[in-house]
């Protein structure tokens, strides 16, 4: 009799903590499918998202302006969440490197703006279409202000992210 009663309270404990193990087995699963599930949505919005750098130049010693085309399926805005990082030598030959925040305002000291959004920046035809969000096929143009100055005769990059983490690179230069 003692030990039918010992056999039925393990095997109760048995049951319980398999029941215990599997409900937290499930658990995990579960989470790691949403994860999953989260990186391919984010994946599909990269894949979908490219932007094709058009030129880089600096308009004075210190204001770059970089234009950008949207080649991609992504409506591209929320400009205030990009990074502009820009890569250059001063006038003294200082390699200096300035993530340089967004600004929707007056363009200050290492600083970036939106200049505008067209279809065609060269001859500067004003977007039509959903205005302030960078549509396929329409062009960007980007103001950054540094300081220090950029350098004579120096050779310089900017790096432009958008917030879903497709990056480009330009360079540009200053004689």
């Amino acid at each position: 009799m003692e030990t039918a009663i010992v056999s039925i309270v393990c095997i109760a404990l048995i049951v319980v903590g398999g029941m215990t193990m599997s409900q937290s087995f499930l658990s995990s699963v579960d989470t790691t499918a949403a994860g999953l599930e989260h990186i391919g949505v984010r994946d599909e919005a990269i894949m979908k998202t490219n932007i094709l750098p058009l030129d880089a130049s600096l308009i004075s010693g210190n204001v770059l302006e970089v234009a950008l085309r949207n080649t991609g399926q992504t409506k591209l805005s929320d400009f205030a969440k990009w990074d502009v990082i820009v890569q250059y030598y001063d006038g003294s030959s200082n390699y200096i490197v300035k993530w340089l925040p967004y600004t929707s305002g007056a363009l200050g000291d290492n600083q970036w703006r939106v200049k505008g959004i067209y279809l065609n920046w060269q001859a500067p035809t004003a977007e039509a279409f959903e205005p302030g969000i960078l549509n396929y096929g329409e062009e960007i143009v980007i103001q950054a202000q540094v300081n220090p100055v950029v350098g004579r005769k120096t050779t310089n990059l900017v790096v432009i992210s958008t917030p879903n983490g497709v990056s480009i690179s330009n360079v540009f230069y200053r004689s």
